[in-house]
């Protein structure tokens, strides 16, 4: 029987991070994805040998997408079955709209809304 798994975006820190912990505490695998290679090497790892479970780590830039076509691809290629999807990568910006670039602004909407 296949297992199925926990996709949790944004997993490097935080909400993202946290959910893992918990998604794993309850015995489901998880794929962490995130930007951050070394973070999410270190989580997997210790996911891994505290709750015995199934670990996947693919890192992805989720603002760019291509990449989001890409880790779809993936998953599927490899027959990976998501049954819980935890949707938590995203940024905010800080200062005066007018004082920030119109491309991160974009970048930002598209990351934390689509």
């Amino acid at each position: 029987m296949s297992q199925h798994y926990a996709l949790i975006t944004g997993a490097s820190g935080g909400i993202g991070k946290e959910l893992a912990y918990q998604f794993a505490k309850d015995g489901h695998p998880v794929i962490l994805v995130a930007r951050s290679a070394d973070k999410l090497t270190a989580i997997g790892e210790n996911l891994k040998s505290t709750y015995n479970i199934d670990v996947i780590t693919v890192v992805k830039d989720l603002s760019r997408e291509e990449e989001i076509h890409s880790l779809y691809e993936e998953l599927k290629n490899k027959k990976i079955h998501v049954d819980y999807l935890v949707n938590n990568a995203g940024f905010g910006l800080y200062g005066k709209f007018i004082e920030t670039a119109l491309d991160d602004e974009l970048n930002m909407i598209d990351l934390n809304i689509r």
